[in-house]
């Protein structure tokens, strides 16, 4: 074999990847899953604690939750939270791009779940995401993790005040927060623009209100004790509410064009949507998921000039009666 070709099969062999700089290539294991990012540490010395500087965080192990049994359901919580804590240990980085946690945990896991919210807003993330819906039954037999007032605290503190302004996405998930905590979110964070709440039951009333956020996003889903839900928001853009009748009060969404109301009686009715009919010329999306009947099939009459999708879910009821 000529030299020239000997010089070329070795340039063939070098390692090019492992002279990039530090920074490119914490990007490229970013992009990795969590275990993928830790099986790089065995590639070399340099390699070892480049994956502690991962800057997404997902801990999302839904995937496992499929198989799961109640007679070994404890054993894969107590697996996830090991793991969890475990990588947070060797973490090294002080911001993240995403921090989220999913997996079937309940309010007896309290102190753990609470030092992941204490986490991820200290490390600045910019989406956040705390979703804890059980696998086996509903409601969790240990009741629903509550957001600590330990955390609220937190969040008010100086510290807290400017570690949370980072987050652009946020999303709870069977947690229990109440109108206080979310609004402390939507009013101190300038550049939240997604914002998703989903089976609260402390949630009665809230105010999405401000002519300077920056909301594009406002997803309600099965609050069952919601009662009243007030927006005004001009960056608006999607708005989605799936659950019980409530009091909806909208007014400056000018931008609004996807919207999506289910899920309560009466909603058909206007109790629900006469309050966004106004805004039904802007739609580009509109769905309504609602009970099978003949009153609520009059649909509001309108022009809807600029709408590229319409789905009506049409549910019927079916009601058992016994003959004595």
């Amino acid at each position: 074999m000529s030299s020239s070709n000997i010089r070329d099969k070795d340039e063939a062999l070098k390692d090019w990847v492992s002279r990039l700089p530090d920074d490119i290539l914490v990007n490229i294991i970013s992009r990795l899953t969590l275990k993928e990012a830790a099986r790089t540490s065995v590639l070399s010395s340099r390699w070892k604690y480049l994956w502690t500087y991962a800057s997404n965080l997902n801990f999302d192990a839904s995937k496992l939750l499929v198989n799961v049994y109640e007679e070994t359901i404890e054993e894969e919580r107590l697996r996830y939270m090991c793991w969890v804590n475990k990588v947070l240990e060797s973490h090294k980085s002080l911001s993240v791009n995403e921090f989220i946690i999913v997996f079937d945990l309940d309010d007896s896991h309290e102190s753990n779940i609470s030092h992941w919210v204490y986490t991820a807003i200290s490390k600045r993330a910019q989406k956040f995401e705390l979703n804890l819906f059980p696998a086996l039954c509903w409601p969790p037999a240990s009741g629903i993790y509550e957001f600590s007032q330990g955390c609220y605290d937190y969040l008010k503190s100086p510290c807290g005040l400017s570690r949370v302004k980072s987050l652009r996405f946020l999303y709870f998930d069977t947690v229990n927060v109440t109108e206080e905590i979310l609004e402390f979110f939507i009013n101190n964070c300038p550049n939240l623009d997604d914002l998703r709440v989903g089976r609260s039951d402390n949630l009665l009333r809230l105010k999405v209100v401000g002519s300077l956020l920056q909301l594009k996003c406002l997803h309600i889903d099965h609050c069952n004790n919601l009662e009243e839900l007030e927006i005004s928001c001009p960056s608006l853009l999607s708005f989605k509410y799936f659950g019980p009748e409530i009091k909806l009060h909208v007014k400056n969404v000018p931008q609004l064009v996807d919207v999506l109301i289910g899920g309560g009686h009466g909603i058909g009715k206007g109790k629900v949507i006469g309050p966004i009919v106004n805004y039904f010329p802007q739609l580009k999306t509109l769905e309504l998921h609602v009970e099978l009947n003949e009153e609520i099939l009059q649909f509001p009459e309108c022009d809807l000039p600029e709408l590229r999708h319409l789905m009506f879910m049409l549910v019927h009821l079916i009601v058992a009666a016994s003959l004595v």
